[in-house]
């Protein structure tokens, strides 16, 4: 008895979603802010945890452009120092020590700023904490 069996292969398209930079940048940030994992976040999604490791990484690294609603560009006017009756404060010296506190938050830490402190340094930190 010979039977002949017929093969027929099926082929399933796949489904790409393209998704938008605000629609990446939204699901990266609750991968930020949310105590779920990223493998579970990316199921919920329907992607691959790789592709959004990938997204993070572009987020982190200032890729994935800026949310208008979080930044925005004020206008500023500068005046001459003799034009509004103030007079310039002095420069800052060693024997002049000008303290204040600020507080930093970034998406890979937080920064407790008290006292002076050298721009630089300052400008360094926030630069390493920012990629």
């Amino acid at each position: 008895m010979d039977t002949v069996t017929e093969f027929s292969e099926v082929k399933v398209a796949r489904k790409y979603r393209r998704r938008s930079v605000d629609e990446k940048r939204q699901i990266v940030e609750e991968t930020l802010s949310s105590g779920r994992s990223v493998a579970e976040i990316a199921r919920s999604h329907e992607l691959n945890a790789n592709q959004l490791f990938d997204w993070r990484k572009q987020y982190l690294d200032g890729r994935l452009g800026v949310n208008g609603h979080e930044c925005a560009l004020l206008p500023v006017t500068v005046n001459d120092a003799s034009d509004s009756g103030v007079a310039e404060p002095a420069a800052s010296t060693p024997s002049a020590p000008v303290s204040g506190k600020i507080r930093i938050q970034l998406p890979r830490g937080e920064i407790h700023v008290e006292g002076s402190v050298d721009p630089d340094t300052l400008r360094v930190v926030i630069q390493c904490l920012s990629r």
